[in-house]
């Protein structure tokens, strides 16, 4: 049934629905669209969905740690009923005044929250991600944990070479001391399964090897029986290194967003092997894919990597900077995102991989960051707002096409637009790039809120190309009209009057002293009267007696010009 001619469904918009033509409902007062369902493609037309990723259900060999949704969203995720609703508007800013607050960085629908949406969170409510199922946590765990030795590096931050690595026929060691700097390096896992940590988590076993080391699946067995995750802290056989550890990562346990993995607590435990006692962050468990392991997932038909639609990465961007733009609010920065580092589970993105964030104000702790996503200036000067924006970036040139040389060639840059077809077929894109990756941070975006207005408005472009429907939104810069002051540009002329308003012709003098009518500028320099009062010359009023013939003043051509204002030439 149509809608036209109802009320907007925008809170405090007095508007009412009128069909466009072709059946397209829009807002008289807010331009807006009616909401739409959330459900599926068919709630709404317009909504583009991208190609399935052909996730199953399990797999291994997860290239992050991961963590499960609460049960409680799941449960009002689907308890919602049909009038759960979406604006197709997608994302405005939370705070239209320029001040900044401490949620998140758009508002995503009149009502609700990012905690009882009854939609799919990806997508802006433009496009629609394919769900990434969350599988049993069992199956997610490795039945034989190694670390190839490629990846095998010291884990000083000033040496970084390479230890563990084969010689000849003898095997690399998983333990040992590097023989650079000849600190103890160890890529055996220290838990096994049926461990029990802090006489609270039992461990299940591996899920991944980590840049803090390996990173176990668990159970918490005095909470319900809740799976979690526990990571090793950096250098845990030091303990004053590992109380450091703790105390500087115990802000990490104050962050609650959506879009962000859980910290639960900190925790020891004493290693009955080597005596030490070794420290672990306890975290949520998301179940699902990494975004890698998504965009690995896709093959052509060749056996090449398929790159994402960029529809679907801008999605994944929307909601990588809003988890970002929480963390600035907090003075934080999260400094190392990658594909590595977010994992989609079912509709929900969540950043999983917390040891490398920081406070802006920190000068001193090591500064951790990939070749590729990292900002040029970081080794230099130290991360900032401007290069956790550019790890963006760079993530999605790296999920939109097959960018080949983003380690080596093109660390720093982004390749030329007519050898990438994405970049010609969606140019506002490829801009959107460049000014992400710009090589100097002053030129970037200045806030991961205004990052992600922008990459909405990407997303509408490229969603209104593929589906030939605009998708307009309402502006966070110029607010809708008030009021209509006229129905016409321009009064009907009539008689000897000025093209650029009604004014009353008054005779002036010519060029060359001959009489003729003219029209009276409304300031003797020929400006409007607000412009000629606010620069101190006085303002002739229109058809008024006391004005002399041409004008109060004498025209832009100079003072001793013989050229009264308002004169016309022969």
């Amino acid at each position: 049934m149509s809608q036209a001619g109802q009320a907007c469904q925008r809170p405090g918009c007095e508007g009412s629905y009128e069909d466009v033509g072709g059946g397209e409902l829009y807002c008289d007062t807010c331009g807006l669209a009616p909401v739409v369902a959330s459900g599926g493609p068919s709630s709404g037309e317009g909504l583009v969905g991208s190609p399935p990723t052909g996730v199953t259900g399990g797999g291994k060999g997860s290239s992050g740690s991961s963590s499960s949704r609460n049960s409680a969203r799941s449960s009002r995720t689907t308890s919602q009923s049909a009038k759960s609703r979406r604006s197709v508007s997608g994302r405005l800013s939370r705070s239209l005044s320029g001040k900044s607050t401490g949620r998140s960085v758009s508002v995503r629908s009149s009502g609700s929250t990012s905690n009882s949406s009854g939609r799919a969170r990806l997508g802006a409510g433009l496009v629609m991600v394919p769900q990434v199922p969350k599988p049993d946590p069992r199956s997610m765990v490795l039945e034989n944990p190694e670390v190839p030795e490629r990846k095998r590096f010291c884990s000083r931050s000033d040496c970084g070479a390479p230890v563990g690595r084969s010689r000849g026929e003898r095997e690399g060691r998983t333990e040992g001391f590097c023989t650079k700097c000849g600190h103890p390096y160890s890529f055996a896992p220290k838990l096994k399964a049926g461990d029990v940590v802090h006489g609270q988590y039992e461990v299940v076993g591996c899920l991944a090897h980590g840049g803090l080391g390996w990173i176990y699946l668990a159970i918490d067995r005095p909470v319900g029986d809740r799976w979690v995750v526990l990571k090793g802290l950096l250098d845990t056989g030091d303990q004053d290194a590992m109380a450091a550890a703790i105390s500087e990562r115990r802000f990490l346990a104050e962050i609650e967003h959506a879009s962000i993995v859980r910290i639960y607590s900190f925790v020891e435990h004493l290693d009955q092997r080597t005596g030490s006692l070794d420290g672990y962050i306890v975290m949520e468990y998301i179940g699902g894919k990494s975004l890698k392991e998504i965009a690995n997932d896709r093959r052509t038909a060749q056996g090449k990597r398929d790159p994402l639609p960029v529809e679907q990465a801008c999605a994944y961007g929307i909601e990588a900077l809003e988890a970002l733009g929480h963390l600035h609010s907090r003075n934080l920065l999260y400094c190392d995102f990658k594909v590595d580092n977010a994992i989609q589970s079912q509709d929900e993105l969540k950043l999983i991989d917390m040891g490398a964030v920081r406070r802006m104000d920190d000068d001193e702790s090591a500064i951790y960051g990939t070749i590729g996503y990292q900002a040029p200036e970081v080794a230099e000067v130290g991360p900032s707002v401007a290069s956790d924006l550019y790890t963006v970036g760079r993530t999605l040139a790296v999920l939109t096409f097959d960018f080949q040389g983003y380690t080596t060639v093109f660390v720093d840059s982004l390749p030329d637009p007519d050898n990438i077809e994405v970049f010609r077929q969606y140019e506002s894109f490829y801009r959107f790039l460049v000014r992400a990756t710009d090589p100097d941070p002053d030129r970037r975006f200045a806030s991961a809120q205004e990052m992600a207005e922008q990459l909405t408005g990407v997303l509408r472009e490229v969603v209104s190309l593929q589906s030939g429907r605009a998708r307009p939104a309402l502006s966070t810069l110029f607010g809708p009209e008030v009021k209509v002051t006229d129905t016409e540009l321009f009064p009907k002329l009539d008689g000897e009057v000025s093209r650029l308003g009604a004014r009353v012709a008054v005779p002036s003098r010519g060029l060359f002293g001959s009489s003729r009518s003219t029209t009276a500028t409304a300031g003797g320099d020929g400006r409007p009267p607000a412009l000629a009062a606010a620069s101190g010359v006085p303002a002739a009023t229109a058809g008024s007696s006391s004005a002399p013939p041409g004008g109060a003043a004498l025209a832009l051509a100079g003072p001793t010009s013989p050229v009264p204002a308002g004169a016309a030439l022969p």
